[in-house]
């Protein structure tokens, strides 16, 4: 029998939201938090009417001016200061047009090395819709997210296309690991293109941010559905597990797989199929030990979900409702971190079904959950 359960303590909280603007997607943004009580968030926002389906249409929101920016917290998530605001770009056709100028003279700037084990420091990359050719774009904060480098193109020898997010683990010995997804030169002249669009998951590795290497793929080539949208996490005994979102026989039809490294990223195995239905999902490793996985819930009821594992993945407590109020499936892609005090803080961007605008549900927004787990 599928048991579902509550958090016990539950706050939910406006993080970003404008009447006539669409702001969507976290877990593509990244979410980073620096010292106990500051996080900084990233996604994108564009203007919207709200008067049709193809105002609130993904590539629309996107290339269409749609703008990457990052937004502060010093509480832990509680208040967001809409003044502090930041702008990694203006366009996304802006910059795709900038990386394939890159491209065509073979030039390709490089970041100075990046000090990655440092408390400052974090990645950012290029927002994927899923339809992007050639390299994608990664920045570097050194200063807490207050400013930005980059855009840097990462381009990697034998890969037409690379799609990124902010999916990474960093070892102090090795340096950073980046789980995206590719497709090669001689895929593409095969036709593979249209079995996995996006690509495979694999990982890049580097020492520094300034070159990057591939180190291996999750998933040998033709699967029956493709996974996409790698979260990775390394467990108190060094294992590295990733959940891959399956997009499944049907628009809204996803789950989340859980696939397990023992050797470093070398090489992997399938551990679980985390959950009936919701992708993309975020892994996070408690402070107990324990591994949580949440996920946007995009059939109805429509909302945020969770489930966590003491097992490192292989089994899953009972799924908890974080909220089942959403208006449509255009939710969802969390990103979540442990607060100081224990309690979770996840962040995605929701629709509300009781929302006096309504298009394929309400308002498109950044939200944000502060939870305690019941179990």
């Amino acid at each position: 029998m599928h048991r579902v359960v509550y958090p016990k303590e539950c706050e939910h909280i406006v993080v970003y939201r404008k009447n006539d603007e669409y702001a969507g997607w976290p877990f593509n943004g990244g979410l980073w938090r620096f010292g106990n009580s500051d996080v900084v968030v990233g996604f994108i926002r564009n203007r919207c009417a709200y008067r049709s389906l193809e105002d609130v249409s993904h590539r629309r929101v996107q290339y269409v001016d749609g703008q990457f920016v990052t937004i502060r917290s010093r509480d832990g998530g509680r208040t967001w200061l809409q003044d502090e605001l930041k702008i990694i770009y203006n366009s996304k056709a802006e910059l795709r047009a900038q990386l394939q100028y890159y491209l065509t003279l073979n030039k390709f700037p490089r970041p100075m090395p990046i000090d990655f084990t440092s408390s400052d420091t974090a990645l950012a990359t290029e927002p994927p819709l899923g339809i992007e050719t050639g390299p994608t774009a990664y920045f570097v904060t050194r200063d807490r997210g207050y400013t930005w480098e980059g855009p840097y193109p990462l381009h990697i020898d034998g890969f037409d296309t690379i799609h990124a997010r902010p999916s990474y683990i960093v070892d102090s010995n090795s340096g950073v690991m980046l789980f995206v997804q590719g497709l090669r030169y001689d895929e593409i002249n095969r036709g593979y293109r249209s079995v996995e669009p996006e690509g495979r998951p694999m990982i890049l590795v580097s020492e520094d941010g300034v070159s990057w290497r591939f180190l291996s793929y999750i998933l040998p080539p033709n699967p029956e559905f493709p996974r996409i949208c790698p979260s990775p996490a390394v467990l108190p005994d060094g294992r590295i597990v990733v959940a891959l979102r399956v997009l499944g026989p049907g628009r809204d039809i996803q789950w989340t797989e859980l696939y397990t490294s023992e050797d470093g990223g070398l090489t992997w195995r399938f551990t679980s199929r985390v959950n009936r239905w919701g992708a993309p999902a975020s892994l996070l490793i408690l402070r107990d030990g324990r591994l949580l996985c949440i996920y946007g819930y995009r059939v109805p009821p429509y909302g945020i979900r969770a489930r966590v594992s003491g097992d490192g993945g292989m089994t899953w407590g009972p799924e908890i409702i974080i909220r089942d109020d959403g208006g449509s499936p255009d939710l969802g892609y969390p990103r979540a971190t442990e607060l100081q005090n224990g309690e979770i803080l996840t962040i995605y961007y929701f629709n509300d079904k009781s929302d006096e605008i309504q298009c394929y549900g309400g308002i498109r927004y950044i939200a944000a959950t502060v939870f305690t787990l019941p179990y």
